[in-house]
């Protein structure tokens, strides 16, 4: 499964809006087998951009979206006490997320590279 990242989203939205094919779009139609899916939490960062929830609705619709549960609250809880530097509160969450899910993380995020046992993509 693919995790997107908030940065992704905000680069696809971008490629949709002015009709043409950037990395975001040539990532998904190349793997367009996968499962694509968002974090809850990357749904909130996302969702500051819109003034129409409808808009956002119709946005995200393609991607499952991913809800917060106890087992992505020990993942998040073990990166953040495993790195001298931490995440970012919602970067740690995403993260989780994606580690819980055995997920491939994908975004432009330098401090994922950071987190350990995380499969991250950068596009």
């Amino acid at each position: 499964m693919l995790l997107l990242d908030t940065s992704f989203l905000v680069e696809f939205e971008r490629e949709l809006a002015s009709r043409r094919h950037g990395p975001a779009t040539v990532l998904l139609t190349g793997r367009r087998s996968m499962p694509v899916a968002i974090s809850i939490v990357t749904l909130g960062e996302f969702a500051e951009g819109f003034l129409d929830p409808v808009a956002l609705n119709e946005f995200v619709s393609p991607f499952r979206v991913v809800q917060l549960s106890r087992m992505i609250a020990w993942r998040t809880a073990l990166i953040q006490t495993s790195m001298t530097h931490r995440l970012g509160e919602n970067d740690a969450w995403i993260a989780g997320t994606a580690i819980a899910y055995g997920a491939t993380l994908v975004g432009r995020e330098r401090a994922f590279s950071r987190v350990p046992r995380l499969d991250y993509l950068t596009f």
